[in-house]
């Protein structure tokens, strides 16, 4: 079993980017899909920003193959399209940027080879290094492994909070 977790923060635009020059390279397929309340919405041609400007939590898929689209909830989608790669789109808000992530998990060799070489372009695209804050009690932990773009790190420069998925700490960008 093939799996790959990437979390990492970038910009709505620097993600938007990276989507349509992979996709475009490798040939994907890209979907919109909003978990609350769930939506699909396939992609012809180019994402745009304006796209993603959707409330809710948006995530992104991409597949080899043609998706099926019969899907009334983010499981059923998934059991009906196996192998797809998820990016979960990490929004910039009053309180800061939210983290981003990469996800993939299959057995199927082909699928995985494909997102080895997506996985392999966003690494390309980020630095590693961060420090993960406590804010209630200042402790700090090492995060070498958490990615960002040079976006986000213009964001963090200019005073921007880089934030997890869930809970209160925050991230010291490591240059």
């Amino acid at each position: 079993m093939k799996k790959i977790m990437i979390q990492f923060h970038a910009t709505l635009e620097e993600l938007v980017e990276y989507i349509n020059s992979i996709s475009s390279e490798l040939g994907l397929f890209v979907t919109v899909m909003v978990l609350r309340p769930f939506a699909l919405r396939e992609i012809d041609g180019k994402l745009s920003v304006e796209a993603l400007n959707i409330d809710g939590d948006v995530r992104i898929i991409l597949t080899a193959q043609k998706p099926s689209m019969d899907a009334s909830s983010p499981n059923i989608f998934y059991d009906l399209n196996s192998g797809t790669i998820g990016l979960h789109i990490g929004r910039l808000t009053e309180q800061g940027l939210k983290e981003s992530a990469l996800a993939f998990m299959s057995d199927d060799k082909e699928k995985a080879a494909i997102a080895n070489k997506v996985a392999l372009r966003l690494k390309k695209l980020t630095k590693a290094g961060a420090t993960v804050v406590n804010p209630v009690n200042g402790a700090e932990a090492n995060a070498r492994s958490h990615r960002y773009t040079s976006g986000a790190e213009a964001l963090y420069n200019e005073g921007i909070k880089i934030l997890p998925v869930a809970g209160n700490s925050f991230f010291k960008l490591i240059d």
